[in-house]
């Protein structure tokens, strides 16, 4: 039996963010992050390689600021809550970040923040893994009270929960790094939330990934502040008006926070890394679409019609029906599916505004359709897709695991392919090769600055 404590919940996150040790991290939890910097770090420069980063860099750069921590692909370096904000928008601005199982997409944020202030503070390879590992542990920990049958009660109300519990991990994170100590990283939590904020309608414009770079920035402002002796609520999780309460309102509670707390669950449930570039509500379909092309390969010309069958819940995430932008078709079931049948995959380059504008994608999107049902167990969600070709021949696959996910994890060789085909408008192979190798070699680091300024390198 556990015995009682007058201690809060806020405390006894507190005071397990700040003595929690490398060594208690799993071996294969450590190799999930190294492989999340790859990944991350390649959407980061796909981002700022379109207006999203590049209008994001132009407006950072002219903020000036202390030359601390470096931009992906700028040629520059800014504060690490600048360098930040603009490197977590970046790796969002795609929709092609990591997805976590319990929802969000949370490696890029700390990705972004473990480099930024890791590289001001000359932190080592191996406190930087373990702050990014706490960060994540804070992140579903946190989460867990906007949990619902439903989904994430954020989502549901329309709010953005990138926006929220991102904050609360980022703090962590680098209030790791910074060495706070109980109270400190009491009163940082505090201070963060106070900037939980993001609208999920914001979705398909440059907005939804600054909401991703601000929470992100205002973690690693909440915890230089809270050791420069700036005050929060010492106990902002818990209570009627805590944190547990307001994300979950009908539900909520902030003893759930401590449920599992230190189990590094990254280990046994990485988060899913994308192969598709859009929106994961359709990934099943995409999937499923993706077996009917390697398995019978059918002239897309001699498609007739689609039909996809996809649980009703997931609609609310790819609202957009008849997209005219490539952001738009990464929140469009019907061209997601539809453009694997067209390029067999629904890689980066298939969502630029030239691809989503072609007539034969605008003709083929056009005969897809979508039967969305409601009775399905969320626990074993699948999606099936049936083509019909001109001359009557019906070609069906159904896919129940999300490629890319922890049950059915990209390989290596797609992980790097991934990297290569992001990076490669700003990068030289060479440099790629570089990264991929340090990354490799992220725990034996005696300064994640090298890393750092490797990715910070302008295009030449």
């Amino acid at each position: 039996m556990t015995p009682a404590t007058t201690q809060s919940v806020t405390e006894q996150v507190a005071e397990w963010i700040v003595k929690a040790q490398y060594d208690e991290i799993p071996e294969a939890a450590v190799l999930a992050v190294e492989e999340r910097f790859v990944d991350t770090i390649g959407v980061q420069f796909a981002g700022m390689a379109v207006p999203t980063g590049q209008v994001l860099s132009e407006w950072v750069r002219a903020q000036g600021g202390t030359p601390e921590s470096s931009v992906v692909a700028g040629g520059y370096r800014t504060t690490a809550s600048y360098a930040t904000l603009l490197n977590t928008a970046a790796g969002h601005a795609l929709e092609f970040d990591d997805i976590a199982p319990f929802s969000g997409h949370f490696a890029n944020p700390l990705t972004a923040a473990a480099l930024a202030v890791g590289e001001k503070l000359g932190s080592s390879g191996s406190d930087v893994i373990a702050a990014w590992q706490v960060g994540y542990e804070v992140i579903i920990q946190t989460g867990r009270p906007s949990r619902s049958p439903e989904g994430s009660s954020l989502l549901v109300r329309g709010w953005f929960n990138q926006g929220f519990q991102a904050v609360l991990g980022v703090t962590a994170l680098t209030g790791r790094l910074l060495g706070l100590d109980v109270m400190q990283m009491r009163m940082a939590l505090g201070i963060g939330a106070a900037s939980m904020s993001g609208l999920i309608k914001n979705r398909a414009s440059d907005a939804k990934s600054y909401t991703a770079g601000h929470a992100a920035m205002q973690g690693v402002a909440a915890a230089e502040l809270a050791a420069m002796g700036f005050t929060g609520n010492e106990d902002i999780l818990d209570g009627e008006i805590g944190v547990a309460h307001l994300v979950g309102p009908e539900h909520g509670r902030p003893e759930q926070i401590l449920e599992g707390l230190g189990s590094w669950e990254v280990a046994g449930r990485p988060s899913t890394l994308r192969l598709h570039a859009s929106c994961g509500a359709s990934h099943w379909s995409q999937d499923a679409m993706q077996q009917i092309v390697r398995r019978d390969a059918p002239d897309p010309a001699q498609i007739e019609s689609i039909e996809i069958v996809i649980p009703a819940f997931l609609m609310q995430n790819v609202p957009y029906h008849q997209p005219r932008t490539g952001l738009e078709a990464k929140y469009s079931l019907e061209y997601g599916v539809a453009v694997v049948a067209l390029d067999g995959r629904a890689g980066l380059h298939s969502y630029t505004d030239a691809a989503v504008n072609r007539p034969e994608a605008l003709d083929l999107v056009g005969r897809t359709t979508y039967v969305p049902v409601d009775d399905i167990d969320r626990a074993s969600m699948n999606s099936r897709v049936r083509v019909t070709l001109r001359n009557g021949e019906v070609l069906e696959a159904t896919a129940s695991t999300s490629h890319g996910n922890f049950v059915d994890p990209l390989t290596r060789d797609e992980v790097l392919g991934k990297f290569h085909e992001c990076a490669e408008a700003l990068v030289p192979a060479a440099r790629r090769d570089e990264i991929i190798d340090t990354c490799g070699r992220l725990a034996e680091l005696d300064d994640v600055s090298v890393l750092a300024e490797l990715i910070g390198t302008a295009p030449e």
